[in-house]
């Protein structure tokens, strides 16, 4: 079996990748944005780099001198916490925009209330698996190119039977996310790799 930490879908190796635009780039996206008046939605389907883009934009807009706030909900999460509010609430201004990953968490009514109290800060950006609530910035999408490439940049894929990629990508409906953690499993006992396609397909 193979060691954890040298596994090449190792957690903090996927973190470390950066988000890939298909028809776009960073200078569109931003001015984008800026059009929107910094209050716009990342939507797309679970596993399909909502996240990691969310992440990358914090740096950009950072490097333009504004200050980010990050709020986090997911299913055992749903509501923000009220210290999150206490704490921001009374400095937010112009130069503040918020990021909220997994917006969709909150009812309508939690949703508008948020929106009041954050109303003085410059920027929401928030991510969604549907488009709504605000100006969609850009729909993320995978596609199994992507994941190949993806895959190609963490590992040598020659080493993987030719058509177990499609199979996992199949499999996992597009979420690279729960893709890459079954290819981590796989590399995990590097005698199963030869096996791997008949592996995803026989747990499909």
């Amino acid at each position: 079996m193979r060691r954890a930490r040298d596994n090449p879908f190792a957690v903090e190796r996927v973190l470390r990748l950066r988000y890939r635009f298909r028809n776009d780039d960073w200078s569109a996206l931003l001015d984008r944005l800026q059009s929107l008046n910094y209050r716009a939605a990342i939507i797309g389907r679970k596993g399909s780099g909502k996240t990691t883009l969310l992440e990358e934009l914090a740096e950009h807009l950072e490097a333009r001198g504004l200050r980010i706030h990050r709020l986090f909900l997911n299913d055992q999460s749903r509501a923000y916490p009220a210290t999150f509010l206490r704490s921001v609430r009374d400095s937010l201004g112009e130069r503040d925009v918020i990021l909220f990953d997994g917006s969709e968490q909150l009812s309508l009514s939690a949703w508008w209330r948020f929106r009041w109290e954050t109303r003085r800060a410059g920027g929401l950006v928030i991510t969604k698996h549907r488009a709504g609530r605000l100006p969609t910035l850009i729909e993320c999408q995978t596609t199994r190119q992507l994941f190949h490439e993806l895959v190609g940049s963490l590992h040598d894929s020659k080493t993987l039977v030719p058509d177990t990629l499609d199979r996992l990508f199949e499999k996992h409906h597009g979420n690279l996310r729960d893709a890459i953690r079954e290819l981590y499993d796989i590399a995990a006992d590097p005698g199963s790799v030869p096996n791997a396609a008949e592996r995803a397909e026989s747990s499909s």
